[in-house]
């Protein structure tokens, strides 16, 4: 069997993205492989109701991001994988399915459930949305 080279991570800082850092780091080819740890900051909803995000909330909320992003990549070199920290704007699952694509990624993992519990009963969750529409293979990973 071939290799993993690219693994495209969905993280948002919940426990199950983390629990997803954590089955990872289980995963032998994934030490060879590169990670590409994605955050995505999803304003779309807002914007489709024509809400303006103050510039101040949308630094604060990127800059914590970046903040949570760095400390999860830091936490996967220092056991030796090879991590790229990315933060994409947009739907989460189509920004991860777009990202992972352009990217040439062999799998997404991704937590079963994200931050957004209440969105996602209304529209489907972010890893539902992925195990259906991505061409990528998808592992989804639940909290233990």
């Amino acid at each position: 069997m071939r290799m993993l080279r690219r693994i495209v991570i969905g993280f948002d800082g919940s426990e199950n993205s983390k629990a997803a850092i954590s089955f990872i780091k289980k995963i032998d080819d994934a030490k060879g492989a590169e990670l590409h740890l994605v955050m995505v900051i999803d304003f779309t909803s807002l914007y489709s109701y024509g809400v303006d995000i103050p510039e101040t909330v949308y630094t604060n909320i990127r800059s914590h991001s970046e903040e949570q992003l760095t400390a999860a990549s830091n936490d996967l070199r220092s056991e030796g994988f090879n991590v790229k920290p990315v933060i994409l704007e947009g739907s989460p699952a189509d920004a991860i399915m777009e990202y992972a694509t352009k990217i040439g990624a062999e799998l997404i993992v991704v937590g079963s459930r994200g931050l957004s519990t209440f969105k996602s009963i209304l529209l489907g969750s972010v890893s539902a949305k992925l195990v259906h529409e991505s061409k990528i293979p998808v592992l989804v990973v639940k909290k233990a």
